[in-house]
């Protein structure tokens, strides 16, 4: 009753406005009650059931985008090693040699074959040769080419790139200051997922790979497109100029904060710690990416100025630009700058200005006009300087930390470590906290610091299994051994760490059990499979070093320990014959390893080979003095004739 008399009590052209007015707001309550809520929209394809259709199947319909997507760093991510699909420059002057290891690399074509050659020389002869095939290209191009190639659907990389800006060959990020692991790094779901299109694994599975594609594709941002093909091809769907299509990711419909997600699951570098249960490739676009992993890197104090290759993420949210921009949901996103569809060659400077304007316009640059015009009046060039990172050697990147210029002076002022941060994520739970800190610990940099956090934080949490992580990665083996995990299901890589300590420990039976468990949760994991080999050829049980050290060499016919492995057992045996290949094949892929000159050296001592035996000897002591126990040797020698 009360607002029927406010409206007769004001002027009649009054009342049609604020009439008109009610309508609308109505209307748009029954529009708005129509159309989804962006922030909990539930799409299809999410489901674990709609499969992935590949990128040609996009192109039938959406041939445009499909047509300038191929040239860009997404769509030039990953192919087959061919004379097209490289950017590198070839011929004898092009080689790298690994001072730390004595190593030269030689990339070279045999026909329409890439091969890498991997050499040593002494007084002009070469001692050393291996060359290995290579079958894909990672890289579009535009700064890095990175080699990999395949066994069994095993995926290695190779330890040489070649850095595009600066035109040469290096060692491979990573593999430089003596840790280079030649050809043995293998790659797993987690690098590949993000550097190519979804790749399938066998179940259960982490590196054996069933099916990869060659470049990221439509469907790393769009999601699986199985159901929208088929509604499509019936002529059905939804009007999508009035209605969000829940058969496909349209990343332009979702919220900044999805839309940030999608971007960060490629393009944010830094320690990636899984929810339980779940795996790389569970996430999908329009997901939230905390739900499947968070992604860790270190804090500073003060801020931190220093960026690894893919911190575009990272360093895009730091800035004041991103802040506001998203501050009363006006969603300022890397897709505000960046259309994914066209390459940032063809991109001109006037788009990414446009972009700073529709903000700054009314303000203006501070700067004189001869500066500006000294840098073309392009934002970009002051405000996101390009520079190297810290991971990547010879790579120059814009860093997308939007802000203006620091003195150096104060750079240097804010490189105090305080700890490391979840990016996509404020609140982390402890547990994976004190995670992160061993992981990161494991995986990226070995500063006490992460160590001592982990501690720190263990101290005053219940958490058994990180326990049994902090006194490996520490190598307190009996501390981890003396843990109460009765009631803790342990997964593969934790029957690993305890059967390993145990193994340490010189209790074989219990090392035995928990590392025959590990290998039951994860045949195609190398790391346990060759611990579990080691342990049986190490121990009385030769038949079964046998057995797996056979299935496993056609499993891994690179793997030089696992040939020395099987031959030592062989050895035991008694077969000298059938060890014999087996040590030069593990020779040929492990030419410095001592645990390989050591059964050469083994094998001499039973063949009483007084002339190999001390060939060998001496090599073990020029390369440590330490390794072997004087008396054994002696002993040894005294039986020789």
């Amino acid at each position: 009753m009360a607002s029927q008399v406010l409206i007769n009590t004001i002027s009649k052209p009054k009342s049609v406005a604020i009439l008109a007015s009610i309508l609308f707001i109505l209307l748009l309550a029954v529009y708005s009650c129509s159309q989804p809520n962006a922030q909990s929209f539930t799409y299809l394809n999410h489901s674990e059931d709609v499969a992935y259709v590949g990128m040609e199947t996009c192109a039938t319909c959406h041939s445009d985008k499909h047509s300038t997507f191929v040239h860009t760093g997404m769509g030039l991510s990953f192919d087959s090693a061919t004379r097209q699909k490289s950017s590198a420059l070839f011929g004898t002057q092009h080689q790298v040699y690994d001072t730390a290891n004595d190593l030269y690399y030689q990339p070279n074509w045999q026909g329409d074959k890439l091969f890498i050659k991997e050499y040593r020389l002494a007084n002009g002869d070469t001692t050393h040769l291996l060359n290995v095939h290579i079958d894909y290209v990672v890289g579009s191009g535009q700064h890095t080419n990175s080699h990999l190639f395949t066994h069994n659907g095993y995926i290695f990389q190779a330890p040489i790139t070649f850095y595009v800006q600066e035109q040469k060959w290096d060692l491979a990020p990573g593999f430089e200051n003596g840790n280079n692991s030649r050809f043995s790094r293998i790659l797993n779901s987690e690098c590949i997922s993000c550097h190519n299109a979804m790749p399938k694994l066998e179940d259960d599975s982490d590196f054996k790979f069933t099916e990869i594609g060659k470049g990221i594709d439509c469907e790393r941002c769009h999601g699986p497109g199985e159901l929208h093909v088929n509604q499509r091809v019936k002529g059905e769907g939804v009007d999508v100029t009035k209605e969000i299509d829940p058969t496909i990711v349209n990343p332009r419909k979702l919220t900044w904060e999805r839309q940030i997600d999608l971007c960060q699951r490629c393009h944010l570098q830094g320690l990636n710690v899984l929810k339980e249960g779940k795996k790389f490739t569970d996430f999908k676009p329009g997901m939230i990416l905390s739900d499947v992993f968070e992604i860790y890197l270190p804090e500073y104090e003060g801020g931190n100025t220093s960026f690894d290759m893919a911190n575009h993420s990272q360093r895009f949210q730091m800035s004041e630009c991103f802040i506001q921009g998203n501050k009363d949901e006006l969603g300022f996103t890397c897709i505000s700058c960046h259309n994914p569809h066209v390459s940032v060659k063809m991109t001109g400077t006037e788009v990414y200005n446009t972009t700073c304007k529709t903000c700054h316009a009314d303000k203006g640059c501070t700067e004189t006009p001869s500066l500006l015009t000294a840098e073309d009046n392009n934002c970009v060039k002051c405000h996101m300087p390009p520079s190297g990172s810290e991971d990547i050697p010879h790579v120059s990147v814009h860093d997308h930390y939007i802000r203006v210029p620091q003195r150096k002076a104060d750079v240097e002022q804010m490189q105090q470590l305080v700890g490391l941060y979840a990016v996509n994520n404020p609140s982390p739970k402890i547990e994976t906290e004190i995670q992160a800190y061993l992981e990161y610990w494991e995986k990226f940099d070995k500063n006490p610091f992460y160590l001592n956090k982990a501690r720190e934080l263990l101290a005053k949490h219940h958490f058994p299994k990180l326990w049994l992580k902090y006194h490996y990665l520490n190598e307190d083996y009996a501390a981890a051994t003396q843990l109460n995990l009765e009631g803790e299901a342990l997964d593969g890589w934790e029957n690993f760490m305890l059967g390993t300590s145990y193994s340490k420990l010189n209790q074989a039976s219990l090392g035995l059990y928990h590392l025959e468990k590990a290998y039951q949760t994860d045949r195609t994991n190398r790391s346990i499979a060759g611990e579990l080999l080691k342990a049986y050829a190490n121990g009385s049980d030769i038949e079964k070093a046998i057995r797996l050290g056979n299935e496993l060499i056609e499993e891994f016919p690179s793997d030089g320990l696992i040939h020395n492995d099987l031959a030592k057992a062989m050895i035991k045996r008694g077969y000298y014959q059938k060890a014999m290949p087996l040590m030069l094949k593990a020779l040929k892929h492990e030419p410095d390893n001592l645990a390989v000159w050591s059964t050469f050296l083994n094998f001499y001592a039973l063949q009483k080979d007084k002339i190999n035996f001390e060939f060998w000897l001496g090599k073990i002591n020029q390369q440590d003095s330490e390794y072997l126990n004087p008396k054994q040797v002696g002993a040894i020698l005294d039986t020789m004739p």
